[in-house]
């Protein structure tokens, strides 16, 4: 892959909107959503913050795609409310240094994306600069047009972020590579 190569967007039936939860912190929340927004630039995306403390109101919800970020104390009720949630959408995007024993009960194929800094994820980062990143895709992956991503390597700048945020800045790109496409 060339190093400036640009993301263009897709999009999928005029007038859809496409359900994105983010279970978080509200900083961390924020942060993903302000930086997919300057990156995609799409309308048809309906951002909705997810934690233990709302969860109950999202019982009714159908989320195209639950991104895990942040693992919150969660009683049983809000585990089961949690597992429908991932279990009726079509993409789950898990932090997998957070969520290591997440059960996910479903009767459908479920794109499950792991992003993480440690060997075993989807999406890892395989060197990191001050400046820049390389960002690696272990496996392929689908995205939302069921257009395959191929594994290989990305260059990312990295130099708005801090360095705690880098499992952010994965997952921000997970995202990204979920809801764009790359022209060849």
């Amino acid at each position: 892959m060339e190093i400036e190569e640009k993301i263009n967007i897709v999009f999928l039936g005029e007038g859809q909107m496409h359900f994105i939860g983010i279970f978080s912190n509200r900083s961390e929340y924020e942060m993903i959503k302000q930086n997919i927004i300057g990156i995609v630039n799409r309308k048809d995306l309906e951002w909705i913050h997810i934690n233990s403390k709302n969860i109950e109101n999202m019982k009714n919800i159908v989320f195209e795609t639950i991104v895990l970020c942040h693992e919150e104390k969660i009683n049983d009720e809000q585990k089961n409310i949690l597992n429908k949630l991932c279990s009726n959408c079509i993409f789950i995007v898990v932090n997998a240094d957070v969520f290591c024993n997440i059960k996910i009960k479903s009767n459908k194929k479920i794109n499950c994306i792991s992003y993480g800094l440690n060997q075993k994820s989807t999406i890892t980062i395989s060197s990191i600069q001050e400046d820049k990143a390389i960002l690696s895709i272990q496996r392929n992956i689908n995205n939302l047009e069921q257009k395959t991503i191929e594994m290989g390597e990305m260059e990312i700048d990295i130099k708005r972020y801090k360095p705690s945020q880098i499992e952010n800045i994965l997952a921000i790109f997970t995202i990204c590579l979920i809801y764009s496409k790359r022209d060849k």
